[in-house]
């Protein structure tokens, strides 16, 4: 990493210090406006800074682009990969620089008998979707009153069982602190609440 993308990244962060609580510091008034009248800083792609050398091609993405990978890996790896990462901070870093809205690409691996899930852009993360809500989790304790939307989306190699395996694991991690669909506003948010967004044919 050079020289400026280090101080762009160490200034992101420190900028966090300041608005990792922003949503507990609106004035009254909006706490009445409709979370959907909102505007929500939100991330693109939220778990690509965890790609590396060790993340594999996705099994769903270009047949060209596998082909490629297999056959000329150490010059087209490399290039995927730039390609592929667009954050460079951590979830836990996003969430204190004031991100309240995440991007998450969720895939199976192929061939693997787990039900372990990952996220995915053009290459699998090498982190496990249940380790980063674990993280999500303790960092909501500590900001009792942020709301965090994460919008779950493509779902690459998921059958059913490993849909459903995915909503076991966000309802037994989040539990009680899920947004029911009918809380639209801030100010009926009980303690800590999380809300979702679910695209798979259906929403929680």
């Amino acid at each position: 990493m050079g020289k400026r993308k280090k101080e762009a990244k160490k200034k992101s962060i420190n900028l966090g210090n300041e608005t990792d609580q922003w949503m507990s510091d609106l004035p009254e008034s909006l706490w009445a406006v409709p979370l959907s009248n909102l505007s929500l800083p939100g991330s693109h792609d939220a778990m690509t800074y965890c790609l590396d050398k060790k993340s594999e091609v996705s099994a769903n993405g270009s047949k060209l682009l596998q082909l490629l990978d297999k056959h000329m890996h150490c010059i087209v790896h490399p290039i995927i990969l730039r390609w592929s990462i667009t954050q460079d901070l951590t979830v836990l870093e996003q969430l204190d620089a004031g991100i309240r809205y995440f991007d998450f690409r969720i895939a199976h691996k192929p061939d693997d008998p787990s039900m372990k899930l990952y996220f995915v852009h053009m290459l699998y993360t090498t982190v496990e979707v249940e380790v980063v809500l674990w993280d999500i989790l303790r960092w909501l304790k500590n900001h009792p009153w942020e709301v965090v939307v994460l919008a779950f989306r493509n779902f690459d190699g998921l059958d059913e069982n490993h849909h459903k395996h995915l909503v076991s694991c966000i309802q037994k991690i989040f539990s009680s602190r899920l947004c029911p669909r009918n809380v639209s506003l801030l100010r009926k948010c009980s303690f800590n609440i999380l809300r979702f967004l679910i695209h798979f044919g259906q929403i929680l």
